[in-house]
């Protein structure tokens, strides 16, 4: 089996745009860079495909999906470090329940849900501290559930699947893909906005082939 990680198309917040929000969706660049991407991907043969449950991954992959002919499944456990933290003006932060099944729909009118998105959201983890250990803790868990999942779905067989996810949670998924501790850091693999890295698992072998790909983006549309 290989995987296509890709991380998402620039969302407002990578651009900078204040004030940050905790769900944003992609720039119009954004929107450019996830079609190019989808263009790349259109010959390699991927079956499957995957994504966060976040706006800006759903809109990514809808563009994926449009030049792959694949419905996206969501699999929650891809979503970015700290989930949906909506920052307030005195220094706290109050979680949001994210997008429900039907705005998903919305954004992606084939998606393929999991019963952990309900229609009241997916993000429901009350009391979550919030902090750079325990976010990178829980990306790194969820690393983990990913991976254990296209294993059991996907293991033992020429696939090809693709997920669009993060650039941290992203590199969360190959710390854990390697056996490697979290990375607290959130630098080990660090990838440009609709980067393209492929990871394989053959004959009881992980490899990586490629990581953060751009080459289908013109030089002044790579972002990060």
């Amino acid at each position: 089996m290989e995987l296509y990680l890709i991380r998402h198309g620039q969302s407002t917040n990578n651009e900078g745009k204040l004030p940050r929000i905790a769900d944003p969706p992609l720039t119009d660049i954004g929107v450019k860079q996830a079609r190019w991407v989808g263009e790349s991907l259109k010959d390699e043969g991927i079956t499957r495909l995957y994504c966060s449950p976040m706006l800006r991954t759903l809109q990514t992959a809808q563009m994926v999906s449009d030049s792959l002919d694949l419905p996206p499944h969501v699999f929650v456990g891809l979503h970015e470090w700290g989930g949906i933290g909506e920052a307030r003006g005195d220094g706290t932060a109050v979680q949001l329940p994210g997008l429900n099944r039907a705005g998903m729909r919305e954004v992606c009118p084939d998606v393929v849900l999991p019963d952990n998105v309900t229609d009241h959201g997916w993000w429901f983890h009350e009391g979550f501290a919030g902090d750079i250990e325990s976010m990178c803790q829980l990306s790194h868990e969820n690393g983990l559930a990913f991976i254990a999942h296209l294993e059991a779905h996907h293991g033992n067989t020429d696939e090809r699947v693709a997920a669009v996810s993060h650039g941290g949670s992203g590199g969360s998924l190959m710390s854990a893909f390697f056996g490697l501790p979290p990375d607290a850091g959130y630098s080990r693999f660090t990838q440009n906005n609709t980067g393209v890295s492929k990871l394989s698992f053959t004959s009881g072998r992980r490899q990586l082939q490629c990581l953060n790909r751009i080459s289908h983006l013109p030089p002044e549309a790579v972002t990060w």
